[in-house]
């Protein structure tokens, strides 16, 4: 059976891409220099938590970011150990939080830190075409070439829908 190496290539490509844009983005929302809420110890815990969602009011909690020690804390606070919530990580690897935010996890993201934003109101994507994918053949060489492209930007629309819990 064989691989479509290209196909598999292209995926990486992408794969790549929305990772460039999302560390585009996190960027963007901390030069935007949100609220930066402290944390009363050493670890994320329940009550920091809460502190951040309702320092949000009157937008909504709807994602929070955190980088992989931030957010193998939050999996250690006992409220996100509900059986339920717990059944349906098990099951489709989705984490359900008291808040019902989507968590994510970000590589690359400051340590002891945890980015709290409301999605509808917090960040705009801006986007001039789609994503261009040009082919050479150089018939002399003997070489394809391919260039994936895709030119985006990112702008704060309200900085008051996004705050940072920093412990």
């Amino acid at each position: 059976q064989k691989l479509d190496l290209f196909t598999v290539t292209l995926k990486q490509i992408g794969a790549y891409i929305a990772r460039t844009q999302l560390k585009d983005a996190i960027d963007v929302i901390i030069a935007s220099s949100p609220e930066e809420i402290a944390g009363s110890g050493t670890a994320v815990n329940y009550a920091d938590l809460v502190k951040v969602w309702d320092a949000l009011s009157p937008y909504s909690a709807t994602t929070f970011l955190a980088a992989p020690a931030a957010l193998a804390d939050m999996l250690g606070v006992s409220e996100f150990k509900d059986s339920y919530a717990g059944q349906s990580f098990h099951g489709t690897g989705r984490m359900i939080t008291p808040f019902g935010a989507e968590v994510l996890k970000i590589n690359g993201m400051e340590e002891k830190s945890v980015i709290a934003l409301d999605n509808s109101a917090a960040l705009e994507k801006v986007q001039a075409g789609g994503v261009l994918t040009e082919f050479d053949k150089l018939i002399d060489r003997q070489l394809e070439r391919a260039a994936i492209t895709t030119i985006t930007g990112f702008s704060t629309i309200f900085s008051d829908a996004v705050k940072i819990l920093k412990y």
